[in-house]
């Protein structure tokens, strides 16, 4: 049987640490069979995301994780062979991605070189588009349009985001000025300011020198955000909600500040403010017309609204040092892993 390279992550002494060093061992394995229904695809570019890292480590409050498994939650890739039971209507080199890609159910994620795929969750790719923006098409751009999407910001009316020097912030950037809606966008370091600036934002706030409340009061003129998106969490989302309108909603779809948060529960009561946690999967498939969405991300790809920010590129036999390099401060595009 023929083999492959694959990232696998088997703790030490069969439990995770909190080094992801630790965890890793890049091995091979064997090409998996297609089973009845699934495709088996030939994954040649996966991004290095936070959702990635966060399941390499051991984590507070998390349970036990099932060892060894294949990380990776998203990628790019080309058909390689239809198993038992397909329809048939993919070819050998069709450019496909999936939605999702069976790792949450199998832990045979795309950080390995051929994942066999069910049929119906592969989404094939415009031609105009590259391989490598196309990679990053489910955890950012698909994420980014549903978080705008859900939290339906009023034209001319002001969405708040955290970590919006990020890829996805990015990308909330651009699907906001689509619609009309103005963005305050939160980072940690000035030097980041005039970067979102020329990329189209309407205010940024450096918290390094900046009070986060009493600059959007500033900008909104009292009336505070329609809604913010967070991805941080932690202590900081007191001053989130602090910045939002009354009633008004926070969606928490990250943890960088950590799994456990913190805000006055009198203000949220008194105010009327709502704490969502916001889950890719639960949006996307609610209602029912799931393909619709993933239709107008990718219209969004083609008319130049979404340009996924690449970085660095590593192979797979790296992948430790392209999860270093995803962890850098500054560190540009999106890591990606290639091979």
């Amino acid at each position: 049987m023929s083999q492959q390279i694959a990232v696998q992550v088997t703790g030490k002494d069969g439990k995770l640490t909190e080094n992801f060093e630790d965890n890793l061992q890049i091995t091979k394995t064997p090409v998996p069979a297609p089973q009845d229904g699934e495709v088996l695809v030939r994954v040649l570019y996966r991004p290095v995301n936070p959702s990635d890292v966060y399941r390499l480590i051991d984590m507070p409050g998390r349970g036990p994780t099932k060892l060894p498994f294949v990380p990776g939650l998203e990628g790019y890739g080309e058909v390689e062979e239809n198993g038992p039971g397909t329809s048939g209507n993919y070819k050998t080199g069709d450019r496909v991605v999936a939605v999702p890609w069976p790792s949450r159910e199998t832990g045979m994620g795309t950080w390995q070189q051929y994942v066999a795929v069910p049929e119906k969750n592969l989404v094939r790719v415009p031609d105009p588009i590259d391989s490598k923006p196309a990679s990053q098409f489910l955890v950012n751009p698909v994420t980014a349009f549903g978080l705008v999407d859900d939290m339906s910001v009023p034209e001319g009316k002001w969405l708040l985001q955290t970590a919006a020097g990020s890829v996805l912030g990015r990308i909330v950037i651009a699907i906001a000025k689509k619609r009309g809606v103005k963005t305050i966008n939160v980072v940690r370091r000035s030097e980041q300011k005039q970067e979102l600036l020329d990329l189209g934002a309407d205010e940024v706030i450096a918290t390094d020198k900046e009070d986060l409340v009493s600059r959007v009061q500033e900008i909104t003129g009292g009336e505070g955000a329609y809604g913010a998106l967070d991805a941080v969490g932690g202590k900081e989302i007191g001053t989130v909600l602090d910045s939002i309108r009354a009633s008004g909603r926070v969606f928490l779809y990250g943890a960088l500040g950590g799994p456990e948060v913190s805000y006055n529960v009198l203000k949220v009561i008194y105010e009327a403010k709502k704490v969502e946690g916001w889950v890719l999967f639960d949006w996307l498939y609610r209602g029912g017309d799931a393909k619709e969405k993933l239709q107008k991300v990718w219209d969004l790809f083609l008319d130049g609204t979404i340009q996924p920010y690449t970085g660095e590129v590593f192979p797979l036999e790296k992948a430790a040092e392209a999860v270093q390099a995803s962890l850098r401060v500054g560190r540009g595009g999106k890591i990606l892993i290639e091979g």
